[in-house]
């Protein structure tokens, strides 16, 4: 596949003038050829990765832990939003979230008949993105879609609940447990993992 990441990086460069005479339609356009470039970059990275000769990961290490009452998946990036969700960036979070879950299969995967699943999202501080970053409107599908048949059976709510945590922090990140909704009282869902 042919990408040119030259001709989106000189766009956004036009989008962002060093004379200081940026207007809010170019700083919209300059996001947009972002989320662009970085759903480019990911497709570039793979291609090396499942076509060429390239054996390792993209971004970041994930891990996963396990107590008695709780399994912890660790992403290294913030659940993106849901404008950002390209099918490379999904594709993208369902092999991290699947790489978790192999390494957590290493000592055993539950099963719940109901599960809880926890989200907590990390997110980097910046200028202005508390106008930006909204709960409800990040990409939860990704990762229920990449865990129902693996730790429950279906995302309807006879088989599962949710809930959505945010907070902010210098490195962005996603931890997500999963633990039994009938003991959700002694799942240790908010502690760290």
């Amino acid at each position: 596949m042919f990408i040119n990441l030259h001709r989106t990086v000189e766009k956004l460069g036009e989008n962002l003038p060093r004379d200081g005479r940026i207007t809010f339609g170019m700083l919209e356009k300059a996001y947009e050829l972002t989320l662009r470039l970085r759903s480019q970059l990911l497709s570039a990275m793979y291609d090396r990765i499942d076509f060429g000769s390239v054996p390792k990961r993209i971004i970041g290490e994930v891990s996963a832990s396990q107590t008695d009452s709780v399994v912890c998946l660790t992403i290294p990036e913030p659940l993106p939003g849901l404008k950002e969700l390209t099918g490379t960036v999904e594709d993208h979070w369902s092999r991290m979230i699947h790489e978790a879950i192999a390494r957590q299969s290493k000592t055993g995967i539950p099963y719940f008949e109901k599960a809880h699943v926890h989200i907590r999202i990390t997110a980097p501080h910046g200028s202005h993105n508390h106008r930006l970053w909204d709960t409800s409107n990040r990409a939860i599908n990704v990762i229920i879609n990449n865990l129902k048949g693996i730790f429950f059976d279906d995302d309807n709510f006879e088989h599962m609940s949710f809930s959505v945590e945010a907070a902010w922090g210098e490195m962005g990140m996603t931890e997500i447990r999963i633990c039994n909704h009938n003991d959700l009282k002694k799942c240790e869902i908010f502690y760290s993992c």
